[in-house]
């Protein structure tokens, strides 16, 4: 623990049942989660000469900045949303002027603000190839007609799904996920980091399937 904290990279928050839990982050592992990142894009389809929107918090810095910096090293471009339901006017703005292969970590309230601009997700985001909704987001988008993939922050480990529909995936050297307590995620740690997590269960409820896909429903508590 000391050797990780004394090559600290910053701290980050994650969701439990009970709140936001602090998460004390080291170098070694944001380098290796940029690696992750980095696998993840590559399996969703972003590529050199894309553009990426994220749709985030700074408070989520510890998960997303990984993304971020492996958007720029596979050659893509990226923009930034917070995700909020005043923001959804950026990303309005974002969609409607510039195309992006990419916007991931759209929020049930980045929804809400669309509705609210009046504006139809499955028009503003038909031409997007990669759609990456949060719980609650997905389910409002795929009935809408937008083919959307899975994301969600299962506590720190961030879960994508490489195609519309499918279940989504963490980094299978870094993490485990299984079911936890109350239908929440729980999740585990596979290398050292800064924080440890063991069986942890997260704000976010789902199951695991048979293959070891995450199917993450509903949004937070």
């Amino acid at each position: 623990m000391s050797g990780e904290r004394a090559q600290a990279w910053g701290v980050g928050q994650w969701e439990s049942p009970a709140g936001k839990e602090a998460w004390e982050i080291s170098r070694d592992e944001i380098t290796r989660d940029i690696g992750a990142a980095m696998a993840a894009l590559g399996n969703a389809g972003v590529a050199r000469g894309d553009r990426v929107l994220f749709c985030s918090m700074l408070s989520e810095a510890g998960q997303f900045w990984p993304l971020m910096v492996a958007t720029m090293a596979v050659g893509a471009q990226l923009s930034c949303a917070d995700a909020t339901e005043a923001e959804a006017a950026r990303v309005a703005m974002f969609c409607g002027r510039l195309r992006y292969a990419a916007v991931i970590g759209i929020t049930a309230e980045v929804v809400d603000g669309l509705a609210g601009l009046g504006v139809r997700p499955a028009e503003l985001l038909g031409g997007v190839g990669i759609v990456a909704a949060r719980p609650g987001a997905y389910e409002r988008l795929a009935s809408g007609g937008v083919p959307v993939h899975r994301f969600a922050l299962v506590g720190p480990a961030v879960a994508l799904g490489p195609a519309p529909g499918a279940p989504a995936s963490v980094a299978a050297s870094e993490w485990s996920v299984e079911d936890g307590p109350d239908g929440y995620l729980a999740v585990t740690n596979l290398k050292p980091r800064a924080t440890t997590f063991s069986r942890t269960p997260t704000a976010i409820r789902g199951r695991v399937d048979e293959h070891g896909g995450i199917v993450p429903r509903g949004g937070y508590p």
